[in-house]
């Protein structure tokens, strides 16, 4: 099953609306303290009056978003794009899984304009995912929006 650029988009969009929303309903506790003080009481709460599964997904997080930022800077000048800082200055202000899903998404329509396959060989298949993919996807993508939905 070909999945077309501009539903990839769609779906990188849609993720980063999501992110967006069920990040932040977790901030009005921070926002009286106005803007530096409201991040150092995030990441003092983050990584250090969490427990022992909480500080593990925020040095996970850290780690993946370090690793998203390289890639972003690597990909984006290969493909000429513009704003690359702005994705990353938007994944630490905003959140990592607001702002990599938008890079992903303008990624893809740009790739589709240039004509790139995006990376997926010689062959010219784009966007292929077998059924069992496309289940694992939906199944991944469920339970992401379930846990995010139960925190609110």
């Amino acid at each position: 099953m070909e999945l077309k650029p501009k539903v990839l988009a769609a779906v990188y969009f849609v993720t980063a609306i999501l992110a967006l929303v069920l990040t932040w309903w977790h901030l009005p506790e921070y926002s009286g303290s106005g803007f530096i003080e409201a991040n150092k009481l995030f990441w003092k709460d983050a990584l250090f009056n969490s427990h022992a599964a909480g500080r593990f997904l925020v040095i996970d997080l850290l780690f993946l978003a370090f690793v998203c930022n390289v890639w972003i800077l690597l990909e984006g000048r290969r493909l000429k794009m513009r704003f690359l800082y702005a994705y990353i200055i938007g994944g630490i202000v905003v959140a990592i899984s607001v702002t990599f899903p938008l890079f992903m998404a303008v990624r893809t329509l740009k790739l589709a304009q240039a004509g790139e396959d995006g990376g997926s060989g010689a062959s010219g298949e784009q966007n292929q995912l077998t059924l069992l993919d496309f289940i694992a996807l939906v199944f991944l993508f469920g339970t992401t929006l379930a846990a995010g939905i139960m925190m609110m």
